[in-house]
């Protein structure tokens, strides 16, 4: 059992560690740099920045020290990855950490991990991707495919043949791709149900730290809205002292608390492998979609008819937002996985979620 001597340290190390990583994304990106990237005629995707972070082992967090890697926890990366949200940086960390965590190795340009399963063929893996996050800009994909004992985990190289990548453009602009794999040859690095186990916990760790991003999102669009409604006056006074906008605030950030609150139960569940990982992930990714991703909308309706602008920052998070809940999955299935859960813990007296 953590002592609470032991949760003040975690707690006051966690502190810290998002000190430094606001410090240095403050230094090197805001939202203007990625409202300027959508008008853009190129994906919006901040490479020099990527490379910063990679170099600063941002994307290796979660690999052994054996490997080269900082051998950080998942609270840890949840701490990195909620920062770029609030920052609007469009790199691909969580899923790409993820990935270096299931291969065990360093990141080399962009690794990222595919959540659902490809067909195992006698001659290569087949599957389809509708929309990969950041696809268009991958150097290796971490790809599971088969069932049971015949399993295989491995990396795929996206410009190998049987690969076939189709640019698409979500509503945060980022680098996108269908991906469509046809016997496409894969490097194996784990066989059987250890490699399916594998990937299913990394899995969870790329959600988690998902959802953690779109806490960050949801974050600095509250702000955002709280701070222009201490300046915006109407009828001689701020909106921030009528009712209905005060109620509205305060109603998002005790959106972006719980949602803070369910990532770290549900970090502390993927990295201590607890039989309730998968349930407590799955709440957490519920939340997000079905309370955070409303925050930046939200908060445009505090800004009124200015947020409907392009020179404005609110669409901003309202893009990422929308991305970042849709690459977290269907909200029916995040929703029958914890009633399930639910059920379980107390069949007597059901379960219920909105």
């Amino acid at each position: 059992m953590t002592s609470l001597d032991e949760i003040a340290d975690l707690a006051t190390e966690l502190t810290q560690l998002r000190k430094s990583v606001d410090e240095i994304l403050q230094g090197t990106w805001s939202v203007e740099r990625t409202r300027t990237l959508l008008d853009s005629p190129e994906p919006a995707f901040a490479r020099q920045l990527w490379e910063s972070v990679t170099e600063l082992g941002w994307p290796d967090v979660l690999v052994s020290s054996a490997s080269g890697g900082g051998a950080g926890t998942l609270r840890e990366l949840c701490v990195l990855a909620e920062a770029a949200g609030a920052a609007a940086a469009p790199i691909p960390l969580a899923v790409a950490a993820a990935a270096g965590w299931c291969a065990d190795r360093c990141a080399v340009g962009v690794s990222l991990l595919l959540p659902e399963r490809a067909e195992l063929g006698p001659n290569g893996i087949s599957g389809v991707w509708p929309v990969v996050a950041y696809g268009a800009a991958a150097t290796r994909l971490l790809v599971c495919a088969g069932s049971g004992k015949e399993t295989v985990l491995g990396i795929v190289d996206p410009t190998g043949p049987g690969v076939h990548r189709t640019a698409v453009t979500p509503l945060d602009h980022n680098p996108a791709a269908r991906i469509e794999l046809v016997d496409s040859a894969i490097s194996v690095l784990e066989r059987g149900e250890h490699a399916a186990r594998r990937h299913h916990r990394a899995v969870l760790r790329a959600q988690v730290a998902q959802v953690a991003e779109l806490v960050g999102i949801a974050s600095a669009a509250n702000e955002a809205a709280t701070a222009y409604a201490k300046l915006r006056v109407a009828f001689g006074r701020p909106i921030g002292t009528f009712q209905a906008i005060k109620h509205r605030l305060v109603d998002q950030r005790c959106a972006i608390e719980v949602g803070r609150a369910l990532v770290n139960r549900a970090a502390d569940a993927v990295g201590q492998d607890s039989t309730e990982a998968t349930a407590l992930t799955a709440l957490a990714a519920f939340w997000a979609v079905d309370a955070l991703r409303s925050v930046p909308e939200g908060a445009m309706q505090v800004f009124g008819g200015i947020a409907y602008t392009w020179e404005h920052h609110a669409h901003v998070h309202l893009r990422r937002a929308a991305c970042a809940a849709a690459a977290l999955g269907s909200r029916t299935q995040h929703r029958k996985v914890v009633a399930d859960w639910l059920s379980a813990r107390n069949p007597q007296g059901g379960s219920r979620i909105g």
